[in-house]
């Protein structure tokens, strides 16, 4: 009898423990795979994306660096499915082989583009952590900011400034995202972003 109580203790106990880090580790692994993803589809498109994190709410969002009108079309062309009908949201779609596919190389001046969101209907809009997690802070190239929105720009080329993103939850357990400048790489580590 001692021996199940035992095994119980020993298989049960370090479980409950681990349900925190879990829905902490799981929401690091979103934000990371955000911040893949803008850095992937900014070498697809050729076009600078970045991550914008609302520290005080608690959220994060995908943007591109485009005209208004690019932004819009590429959201009319994303229909319901909110994937976008072109390769990652650019114009394209289904043509019939009859069809002519006549590209417009030449960007924008830089003075009509600005950030917005993303033709997608989960990455595009603000996805907001659970009420037990908050964002502690961001250390980039402005040094350590604690309040009000941080974007992480990613270059045609796929390039970024260093930053860290720090997590934490209810109890205190600390999570850090370390985006590497050049690297294709967004590692997730215990701990905070200054320790």
């Amino acid at each position: 009898m001692v021996a199940i109580i035992a095994m119980v203790f020993a298989l049960g106990i370090p479980q409950l423990g681990g349900r925190s880090w879990d829905a902490l580790g799981d929401e690091a692994e979103n934000i990371a795979e955000s911040l893949r993803f803008a850095r992937q589809r900014a070498i697809m498109t050729g076009v600078p994306h970045r991550v914008l994190i609302d520290l005080e709410e608690g959220g994060y969002l995908i943007e591109w660096y485009v005209s208004q009108d690019r932004a819009l079309s590429a959201v009319g062309e994303a229909g319901g499915d909110g994937g976008g009908s072109g390769l990652m949201g650019l114009a394209g779609g289904a043509f019939g082989e009859d069809e002519e596919i006549v590209l417009d190389l030449h960007p924008p001046p830089k003075s009509e583009r600005d950030y917005h969101p993303i033709p997608h209907r989960e990455l595009g809009s603000f996805r907001w952590l659970d009420d037990a997690l908050y964002f502690v802070g961001v250390e980039g190239a402005a040094g350590w900011v604690e309040s009000g929105d941080y974007g992480i720009v990613f270059y045609e080329d796929g390039t970024t400034d260093p930053a860290l993103v720090e997590l934490a939850n209810a109890k205190d357990e600390h999570l850090t995202l370390e985006v590497e400048a050049v690297l294709d790489r967004v590692r997730v580590r215990k701990g905070g972003a200054r320790s």
